[in-house]
């Protein structure tokens, strides 16, 4: 079994636990996980919350669209599995960073600089990448905060198709390339992963809840040299950790 370097909490676990929780992100952490990928929203009184969706009745006890509600109206909320709190970014960031690396989706438009300024803040630049489906947000970014690391979701990205990228990567053609590429499983193959390894990017990979078999399909990618493992589930995080 060849090696992975990136072993990364999906939104820290989406079994067992609730998904964007400090809960979740510590089950993961003492699982093994490296890395702990999240997502960032802004309430209407511009406080920075970890949240997936656009809406809060997936995960929560409560309504409504994220954005149009104030942090008070979201905070005393609980989650659905384990009635956890919605945790602020802040205080996210400061318990994942002191122990791991972090993986910050940006969900919102125009969050970039309040999430920049905390990281700032914070001091953990080094521990820090900024994710999002805008290869060109993501350009930007790294102009504006130079030294940010990105991983651009290109499964669903604007700005480069895979197809685009595969054939300039191949000739060496692309420009502002991000630190990392995050891919849906069942789009990845050996060319995508030598394509990121000959442009020096790191190649992620994520989406293993739909697999019969999801440990084989990790393994599989393993094989074949992806740097890195989105894992849904802690408890296959720990079984690939441990080989």
């Amino acid at each position: 079994m060849k090696k992975i370097s990136l072993f990364v909490g999906h939104r820290g676990t989406l079994v067992d636990y609730d998904e964007n929780t400090l809960e979740a992100f510590d089950i993961a952490i003492k699982s093994g996980a490296n890395c702990i990928e999240l997502d960032a929203r802004r309430t209407k009184d511009r406080k920075i919350i970890v949240f997936h969706d656009k809406i809060l009745a997936r995960t929560t006890n409560g309504k409504g669209v994220v954005k149009k509600l104030t942090y008070n109206d979201v905070k005393n909320l609980k989650t659905k599995i384990r009635n956890q709190n919605i945790p602020l970014l802040e205080e996210s960031m400061d318990y994942i960073t002191e122990k791991v690396q972090i993986i910050i989706h940006l969900k919102d438009e125009g969050i970039m600089k309040d999430v920049f300024s905390l990281i700032a803040k914070k001091g953990v630049l080094k521990n820090c990448t900024i994710g999002g489906r805008d290869f060109n947000k993501l350009k930007r970014y790294k102009k504006t905060f130079k030294p940010i690391k990105t991983c651009f979701n290109i499964t669903k990205g604007r700005g480069l198709n895979l197809k685009e990228f595969i054939e300039k990567g191949q000739r060496k053609k692309l420009k502002n390339i991000p630190d990392m590429i995050n891919i849906r499983s069942d789009l990845i193959s050996n060319q995508f992963i030598k394509v990121c390894h000959i442009n020096d990017i790191k190649s992620l990979a994520w989406g293993f809840m739909g697999y019969k078999q999801p440990l084989q399909v990790i393994n599989s990618l393993i094989d074949n040299q992806i740097d890195g493992i989105l894992f849904d589930d802690y408890h296959n995080l720990k079984i690939i950790r441990g080989n």
